[in-house]
């Protein structure tokens, strides 16, 4: 079995990876990733799993590298590493707060897209934007509750 086309998912997963090499301080790369594992790539899979067998999305040529013919492989190591791009640049101000976490809702649809232009991904339109609107707001919630940050 060839590669071919799944190559997408690690491609996604490396630039996401990279990114966060490059901008996260060495420092502080262990906390963000805790972070990112868990309510990034834990969840995603939680999701994926839901969410596939209710048929609200689906993934196609994943290659060999598929987890039970439901998922590739590199999807929740990408969400890791979104996560904790995320995190890490989280703002503390209320004004900026909500725009942020509706932005990278957005940012989820659009890497969305760009995966259903692969043809790799399908997904429901109408229900994904209010599923990332809400993993980003409990995770953005839960990092700043537990971290006890204070929301200006």
């Amino acid at each position: 079995m060839t590669i071919g086309i799944s190559i997408i998912f690690f491609i996604k997963a490396l630039l996401f990876g990279l990114a966060t090499v490059i901008l996260i301080p060495k420092e502080k790369y262990k906390k963000f990733f805790i972070y990112g594992f868990l309510f990034g790539g834990v969840l995603d899979i939680i999701i994926i799993f839901s969410f596939t067998y209710l048929n609200i999305i689906k993934y196609y040529k994943m290659g060999p590298l598929s987890i039970l013919n439901t998922f590739p492989f590199f999807t929740p190591i990408a969400w890791t590493f979104a996560m904790m791009l995320f995190l890490y640049f989280l703002p503390i101000k209320r004004f900026f707060l909500i725009p942020y976490v509706i932005s990278f809702a957005l940012y989820g649809i659009a890497v969305s897209e760009v995966l259903k232009g692969f043809g790799v991904y399908a997904y429901n339109i109408y229900i994904m934007p209010f599923v990332f609107i809400v993993w980003f707001s409990f995770t953005a919630f839960l990092y700043v509750y537990n971290e006890r940050i204070t929301i200006l």
